[in-house]
Order: C-alpha cells, then sequence, then structure tokens
C-alpha cells in the first residue's frame, strides 16, 4: 500500500490521498485489480471477513473527518498497540461496536489484545491492562444519527483477576441510558457543531452502493481508509485475497469452468481446498493462494514467484488439528493467482489498460514436501516464472 500511497500523490502532485478525487481512487483501485467499480463493490460487501476488517478502519477515518472539519487534528498512530490516536494530547482508542451484543439501549465492545494469548483459558494478558490503555475509549454507536461512547478509562468494567491487577473486561457493555459518555467531545477538549457533518453522510450517488450501505458510510471515506499506508493489511491480506478469488470465478465462467464449493463433497478436511471441480467421476481440489511478496525476487530476468503454502494458524508440527501445514492429500492442485501488476513487472511491459490475472493449476506431486513431515507440503513454495508456463489456464 506504500507504493500506491507514494504513486497517486506524486501523480496528482498533492499532500494527502484526501485531495484526489475519490471517482480517480476508485477507479485506479479497480485498475490495480482489474475490475470494475462493480467488481470492487461485491469484493468489498459480499465478503464478510473483508467488510468487518473495513468497517473497523471506517470508522477511524470517519472520526479523524470530524475532527478535521471542526478544526481539530487527529494524529494517527500505527503499530498494534492499545492507542489509535492522540488528540490534544489524550490517547485514544476507537473501536466499533460487537453487533451480537449491541441492541436494545445496550452497547457492546471487544477491547482484548489481537495479538499473544487466544484467550482469558490461555492467559490474563489477553486482556489490556488499565493503567497501560489509552486515556480515553471512543465507541461507535451509530452513524445517523451520530453517535459516539467517549469514556475515560476510569469509566470501564474491569474484569474479576486473580493478579491483582486491574484489566479491562472485554466484551464490555454500557448501558446507553445511564451514561455520560454519548458524543461527550468536551472530555477531548474539542467542541462538534452538528451541521459541520452534513457532508458525511452517504447519498444517493455513491459509487459504492452496497459497500455504503453496510458500513454506514461514504464512498469517500471508505476509500480513503483503504489508501493508508497504516491499514496496509486491510489492502494485502483482506481485499486481495477475495479479488483473486473473485476474478478467477468470473475467469471459469468465461472458459465454462464449474467450480464447485468443497464442502459438496463431504471428504474429511474438505475446508483445506477452496474450489473443486469434477473430472469424470471424480473430484479434483483446489487450494488457491496468491504471493508472497517477502519471498518473491522480481528483479530478476526470470522472476521468482513464492507462495506461502501453509494455514493462518496453527504450529509446524504433524498434529492431526493443530498443524498449519497443509496434508499432501489436501487438495489436488495449488491454483497459483498472479495480480495483474506482477504479470507486467514478470513480463517486463509497463503498466497499461489491458491489466488482468494469471492462473496457473499446479499438482501437488509438483511442489516440495516438508522436509520433517513427508506427508505434508513445504510451507513455502517457489518457481520460476517461465517454468509456470506449462501450468498456465
Amino acid at each position: 500500500m506504500k507504493e500506491i500511497v507514494d504513486y497517486l500523490l506524486n501523480l496528482y502532485k498533492v499532500n494527502s490521498i484526501t485531495e484526489i478525487p475519490t471517482e480517480d481512487k476508485v477507479d485506479f483501485l479497480c485498475y490495480l485489480l482489474a475490475t470494475d467499480t462493480y467488481g470492487l463493490d461485491q469484493i468489498l460487501s459480499q465478503n464478510s471477513p473483508v467488510l468487518r476488517t473495513v468497517r473497523g478502519h471506517t470508522f477511524e477515518t470517519y472520526f479523524d473527518e470530524v475532527l478535521y472539519l471542526n478544526g481539530y487534528s487527529s494524529q494517527e498512530m500505527g503499530g498494534d498497540s492499545s492507542i489509535d490516536r492522540v488528540v490534544n494530547g489524550h490517547t485514544l482508542q476507537l473501536k466499533t461496536p460487537y453487533k451480537n451484543g449491541t441492541k436494545h439501549g445496550i452497547a457492546q465492545y471487544k477491547t482484548h489484545k489481537t495479538h499473544g494469548a487466544k484467550s482469558e483459558q490461555e492467559s490474563m494478558s489477553y486482556y489490556h491492562k488499565l493503567s497501560s490503555f489509552s486515556d480515553f475509549f471512543v465507541g461507535l454507536i451509530s452513524y445517523n444519527p451520530q453517535q459516539f461512547l467517549i469514556l475515560h478509562k476510569s469509566q470501564l468494567p474491569l474484569v474479576s483477576t486473580n493478579d491483582n491487577i486491574s484489566r479491562i473486561k472485554s466484551p464490555f457493555s454500557i448501558d446507553l441510558t445511564n451514561t455520560d459518555g454519548i458524543n461527550a467531545f468536551h472530555k477531548l477538549g474539542v467542541s462538534v457543531n452538528p451541521e459541520s457533518i452534513l457532508e458525511l453522510y452517504p447519498n444517493n450517488n455513491e459509487i459504492l452502493p452496497e459497500t455504503v450501505k453496510k458500513c454506514g458510510v461514504t464512498t469517500e471515506v471508505i476509500v480513503n481508509t483503504i489508501i493508508n499506508k497504516s491499514n496496509f493489511r486491510v489492502w494485502d491480506m483482506a481485499i486481495k485475497g477475495f479479488a483473486r478469488e473473485y476474478a478467477f470465478e468470473k475467469y471459469a465462467a468465461k472458459i465454462n469452468l464449474h467450480i464447485q464449493d468443497p464442502k459438496v463433497t463431504g471428504r474429511p478436511r474438505y475446508d483445506k481446498a477452496d474450489f473443486v471441480i469434477e473430472d469424470g467421476s471424480q473430484y479434483l481440489f483446489l487450494q488457491m493462494k496468491g504471493l508472497s511478496i517477502g519471498n518473491c525476487k522480481l528483479d530478476l530476468e526470470d522472476p521468482i514467484l513464492g507462495t506461502e503454502t501453509q494455514l493462518t494458524r496453527g504450529r509446524v508440527n504433524d498434529h492431526p488439528t493443530q498443524s498449519r501445514l497443509y496434508l499432501v492429500a489436501d487438495f489436488d492442485y495449488l491454483l497459483l493467482a498472479v495480480d495483474p501488476t506482477i504479470v507486467s513487472i514478470c513480463n517486463k511491459i509497463p503498466l497499461s489498460d489491458n491489466l488482468s490475472w494469471e492462473f496457473y493449476k499446479i499438482p501437488v506431486s509438483y511442489l516440495q514436501f516438508h522436509p520433517k513431515f513427508n506427508n505434508r507440503l513445504k510451507s513455502v513454495q517457489k518457481f520460476y516464472y517461465s517454468e509456470l508456463e506449462k501450468f498456465r489456464m
């Protein structure tokens, strides 16, 4: 994402992404994904992991806009700490509500750590210490009417612990009929004019209508959220992943390849594949992967393309349920998707109006097996670009 931001800033000769017309930013994202605005809208709105990530970060962008429109600055903080923003010297953590627990005048939020211990049972460090938490908690209640919950950390509910350390409960619930925190901007030394936020309300001509409807903010806020160096995970790990699936599904329809959900087979570990295709009386299982840029060498005469053939979570072992390594029998083909910009780099041609994805169906027998667990695949596979041609779909 850093390269995208820097390219756009240089192209438009501006200092901030917000100065570039929204339509131009949408068009550029579509260009990079070799899709159209409808396709981008579908990728964002119809895939819950993408939508959940985008929706969470759009609140941060929206909050920044509210402050900007009222003459205040909001300093963005990167990293995985409890601090998202700094306003007037106050540190803030911003959260959207936990949908399942928010109803009937009760708002619920999750504040546990997203790295390290996965639950209280594993370690009490799952919960944030009150002493090291941000000065204020800012939670979204609703966009229209605009309602934020602003509480000093001393007002947050605590979890019972055995270590005599004050830790913040997660999830915690707040009775909205009995709190002084609704739109309490004065706690941050901020005054917000209700009229100033009218331009932040979506209209009937939004470029990404389905995503706008589900996020509750304008296309501009959504796109500014995506094109943000600090939010690189939104683009690299969420949007691009589902964009390659969307592109492959369209390509499969174009060549009359009937792909199905692996669960139709009922086979054990069917969920370790993304698609199945019928081959006579049997199913062939396909696992789709994109490139791992850190494992690629794109500046060579014949570029090396690397991909991670392992699960997101788990350990490197041979445990039947806890290993992150794929079994050799989990799928029949690795379906390697090479995104449009990498295709241009590999072919040493400048970016053009005809960017497209490339898909390679690589037999598992061609892949490298794990040196210690020979019934499992090695976690990283590398190929010379030229050798992939024989597997091109």
